[in-house]
This record gives structure tokens, sequence and C-alpha cells, in this order.
């Protein structure tokens, strides 16, 4: 994971960033980081917490029976592209890569699409998930019906809105 701070790749079990000493915040149903006190989870939502708060409270205290091992829920494969069904267009996901009706190597699939601005968003992969960030777009972009005014996270399945009218899959 990144430090939200410095940008630094750090440890996804880490309480601080172990290059600029930021306390770290997470989301406590996700998991998924965050960018400081205050904020809210890209995905959920919910309050993001302290990761020392989160790892605190799921510690088993003398008082408390430990919780019994589960086994871990298979985790979905990372989407590989996004599919407008509606437009018969395929995105084949690059990692840095931007989406624009006249710039980036999705353009000459998006340029007959007139609300999707010439430069309309990023993408860019972190581990298991992808990273969509709108650019300045005239007509916005959002990752499940929330609106990316920050950087969002998507996964398979998830449904990724390009200029309020282009839904595309996650797949």
């Amino acid at each position: 994971m990144k430090c939200y701070k410095c940008k630094q790749e750090i440890d996804s079990d880490s309480l601080y960033c172990d290059q600029c000493g930021e306390k770290l915040y997470i989301c406590p149903d996700c998991h998924i980081p965050g960018k400081g006190e205050g904020k809210r989870c890209g995905k959920c939502g919910k309050p993001l917490v302290a990761a020392s708060e989160l790892r605190d409270s799921s510690v088993a205290t003398p008082t408390q029976e430990p919780a019994s091992p589960t086994p871990p829920e298979p985790t979905p494969k990372a989407p590989v592209r996004l599919v407008c069904r509606a437009e018969n267009i395929t995105l084949d996901l690059m990692d840095g890569a931007l989406i624009g009706r006249v710039e980036g190597p999705y353009a000459p699939k998006l340029g007959r699409l007139q609300f999707v601005s010439a430069r309309h968003a990023r993408l860019t992969r972190e581990g298991d998930h992808w990273i969509i960030a709108d650019v300045g777009s005239r007509n916005g972009t959002a990752v499940n019906g929330e609106w990316c005014f920050s950087p969002l996270p998507f996964k398979t399945g998830d449904v990724v809105r390009i200029a309020n009218f282009y839904d595309f899959i996650a797949e």
C-alpha cells in the first residue's frame, strides 16, 4: 500500500508510514487505506479510523474468548477490462492510462462519445484493485454511484460511470 502523505510504498499491516512517520487510517469494514483523520472510505463511505485503533479492537483481551479462525474468503481476481455493453466498447485496463475522447490509448474507441472529455480520467493499478481518478472532466466519473471527487478504487463487478452517461462494468 502507499502512504497517503509521502506516496511511498509501505507494508499493508503498518500502523504508521515507515518513511515519513504519518499515522495511517483505514476503513473498519473494507480495510482500504484512506487519506487521514476525518475522511471517509472511497468504497463504502464509512469514517476512517486509525490503523492502531482497528488493530487494538481486534486483539482479544483476557475476558474475551479469542475469535475462532474462519477460512479466508476467496479474493476476486483484479479486473482486466471495462465493458460498456450499451455502446459495445471494451477497454483493456492499462496502468497509468488516460481515458479520453481525444487523448490516451482509448481515444480511438471513445472518440464518438460526445460527453466524454478530451482528457477525462486516469487509471492506476494498486495490488489487486484499480484506482480511477477524474482529471477535471466536464461530466464527471463515478464508481458504483459515488462521484469521483478524489481517486476511487474499483474491483471486478463494480460499475464505473464515465461522463454520467456511459456505464462500464469491471470484468
